[in-house]
């Protein structure tokens, strides 16, 4: 379940590459784990990690937990329980502290589709551009978009089970947002009659290329 944020400080806390990086892995873990175990697994000094873990536990994205058996007093068990961030509220320094974070995951993600791109892998598909909705419809496609990614979740759960011993599975990186465009704090809109309109055909053929 993603975690709900309102706190601008808080929502901060992810705005940097690495502790992005560092709840990603935690996540997808889905075990206890230590600042060396991810220093190892990212390729980053032990003190960098521990400093950017700390950060993260004090926002309350990653918590301190029991070690598995066997482990030793000083070593620090960390997990992080809640997947994915989403932010409460539209205005204000919530807002831009969301934005800090949403800029930090679209330059990695960037990076990573840059790198997928370079090493023949991908991406598999990319989307973007900007159109004009009326809210309704707009409101309709974001609950599509969810009971979608509700899907492809469900599917990656379903493989797990499913799935033959030594089954090759990659991690696959997406990012998807419907943001309302804005201008000087205002709302971007237009009556109808004054929207710019693109050809059905033209539209046929960009789908198809």
């Amino acid at each position: 379940m993603a975690r709900k944020v309102a706190d601008p400080a808080v929502m901060r806390a992810v705005a940097h590459p690495l502790r992005l990086q560092i709840l990603d892995e935690m996540w997808d873990a889905n075990r206890p784990l230590r600042a060396a175990d991810l220093a190892e697994i990212l390729g980053e000094p032990a003190n960098s990690i521990s400093y950017h873990v700390r950060k993260l536990r004090d926002a309350g994205y990653v918590i301190d937990v029991e070690g598995p058996e066997g482990s030793t007093a000083r070593d620090h068990w960390y997990a992080a329980p809640q997947r994915g961030i989403r932010t409460e509220g539209e205005t204000g320094s919530p807002a831009e502290a969301a934005g800090a974070a949403q800029r930090t995951r679209y330059a990695q993600l960037a990076e990573t589709v840059s790198a997928a791109q370079h090493a023949e892998l991908g991406p598999q598909l990319h989307i973007d551009g900007a159109l004009w909705l009326p809210e309704d419809v707009a409101e309709d496609f974001v609950k599509r978009f969810a009971d979608l990614a509700t899907q492809m979740r469900t599917a990656s759960f379903d493989a797990l089970e499913t799935a033959e011993d030594g089954t090759p599975f990659t991690r696959y990186a997406f990012l998807a947002d419907l943001v309302p465009g804005s201008r000087h704090g205002e709302r971007i809109e237009r009556p109808v009659e004054e929207v710019p309109g693109m050809d059905p055909e033209r539209l046929e053929d960009e789908e198809g290329s």
